[in-house]
């Protein structure tokens, strides 16, 4: 099969040169394309089985090397969401703490505690307004990184449901291989069963030679006994009387001529 192989390998080289020296593109194309189904059809299933096999087992590769960037990611993604929920208590105390201190410069008092500490109401205003900036920044910063955080745990959905149909479709191939290759040794089964019958007309054959075998001995046994026969009537002399005392010539007349045997007839 393979010296087969090897020379219709080589004869696509020689279609390939041909198409280019003679311009003979369609035909070319079309030899080119029964030549490869000829070959194709020339490879043994089992060695497809095993190939296709090989292929998906191959796979596993190609899983490990999306893998590894889907953990990464997932890794950036924990991280930015552990960052958001603490930019965003952070934004809660400040923003609690900076309501409790307008309220407390609207009432009207001298002198306020602010931050643990106690400031004239001017002080406060202006660390009020200091602080309110520095939440209108957080604020942002926090914006983006939820906008940020949002964009990652898409894109991480999207390549998580990419490994799952890729895994998923793995044992969907396995699955289909096991079927094929199960089909495969049911054809094998029945190509063994075709074998069978064959030795089954070996069978009949042999079952054949044998009655004629049979025929032939029974044949020479009796030509055999035939050539004993002859010979015994060949040392009769016919000149000589033989004596045959077990014969009752009497008795075998009377039988014929219907008398009693005991009645004597005339001779003659």
């Amino acid at each position: 099969m393979k010296k087969t192989i090897l020379l219709t390998a080589a004869g696509l080289v020689a279609l390939v040169v041909l198409a280019k020296v003679t311009g003979a593109g369609s035909y070319a194309t079309t030899l080119w394309a029964q030549a490869k189904s000829a070959v194709k059809d020339q490879v043994p299933t089992r060695f497809d089985i095993d190939r296709i096999r090989h292929e998906i087992a191959s796979l596993d590769g190609d899983l490990d090397r999306m893998i590894s960037p889907i953990a990464q990611h997932t890794v950036a993604v924990k991280r930015l969401q552990a960052e958001v929920a603490e930019k965003e208590k952070a934004l809660a105390e400040q923003k609690e703490i900076l309501l409790k201190a307008t309220a407390k410069v609207k009432s009207g008092e001298k002198e306020l505690c602010y931050g643990g500490q106690t400031f004239p109401v001017d002080l406060v205003k202006k660390r009020i307004a200091q602080d309110f900036k520095a939440y209108q920044r957080l604020e942002r910063t926090l914006e983006a990184r939820r906008t940020e955080l949002a964009a990652k745990e898409t894109t991480l959905k999207a390549t998580q449901e990419q490994l799952q149909s890729f895994i998923s479709k793995k044992k969907e191939f396995e699955v289909i291989l096991a079927g094929l290759e199960a089909e495969h040794e049911v054809n094998q089964a029945a190509a063994i069963g075709s074998d069978i019958r064959i030795d089954d007309t070996r069978a009949a054959q042999i079952a054949k030679d044998l009655e004629e075998l049979k025929t032939k001995i029974e044949t020479q046994r009796t030509a055999l006994e035939m050539r004993k026969g002859i010979v015994d009537v060949s040392n009769i002399r016919l000149d000589q009387p033989q004596a045959n005392p077990g014969v009752d010539l009497d008795a075998i007349q009377a039988h014929l001529e219907g008398r009693d045997p005991g009645v004597k007839t005339a001779s003659k």
